[in-house]
């Protein structure tokens, strides 16, 4: 899959008829392509992603929609940077906000992770998971997603060095991995765990005590 350069100029909605779009340009059109290629991908898959099914989904042309985003391809690696970028950007953010103790920005990380990845009826999950299978055999993918990891494995260490300033960098980064690794276990997990599950809750306040622990101890 070929990495994309977005570059474009505005352009018209489709024309006439029931469904017919108003003008877009590429600061809104964009957004709202990307927006709904995330919801075609996490329901669907990769097998049953297109630009067809996304252009459906927002309700214009097929070439409107080529306009911005040559093919599949485009498209799914300009969604997959997105949804990554976007939360290393909020969590950079919460993880850097010296307003707090870096305990407690650990704290509200976890929060908002499981109250906007780990929820029932989101997105974000399935289509995380998809790529995770998708890396698996696409070259392109698996370095999105290794990349992604890496920066997401920063952010957990730049906490817990913060946490825990006589901690070596080197096991800093260690326990980074494994809470990156636990991560990405509670996606799996609530996302196919069933009903033997525990609350949510439950395991939000588990996974406060795990971090916190793992970002205290001493080496």
């Amino acid at each position: 899959m070929e990495k994309l350069i977005f570059t474009s100029a505005d352009l018209q909605g489709t024309a006439g008829g029931a469904h017919a779009r108003r003008r877009g340009n590429r600061a809104t059109r964009v957004p709202e392509l990307i927006e709904a290629s995330i919801r075609v991908f996490a329901r669907e898959g990769y097998g049953g992603y297109s630009i067809n099914r996304v252009a459906a989904d927002v309700g214009v042309r097929l070439s409107t929609l080529q306009h911005y985003f040559v093919n599949r391809d485009a498209l799914l690696i300009a969604t997959i940077r997105e949804v990554y970028g976007r939360y290393i950007d909020r969590y950079s953010r919460l993880g850097t906000n010296r307003l707090q103790s870096p305990e407690a920005r650990l704290i509200t990380i976890i929060d908002e992770f499981f109250d906007d990845i780990l929820v029932v009826d989101s997105d974000v999950t399935p289509f995380v998971l998809e790529c995770w299978a998708l890396a698996e055999h696409d070259a392109g993918v698996a370095e999105l997603v290794g990349e992604g990891n890496k920066q997401f494995q920063q952010i957990w260490l730049d906490l817990i060095a913060a946490i825990n300033p006589s901690l070596p960098r080197q096991e800093c980064a260690i326990r980074a991995t494994l809470i990156e690794a636990h991560a990405q276990g509670l996606m799996a997990l609530c996302r196919r765990g069933g009903p033997g599950l525990p609350e949510r809750e439950t395991l939000r306040q588990s996974t406060k005590a795990l971090w916190r622990a793992m970002s205290h101890a001493s080496h």
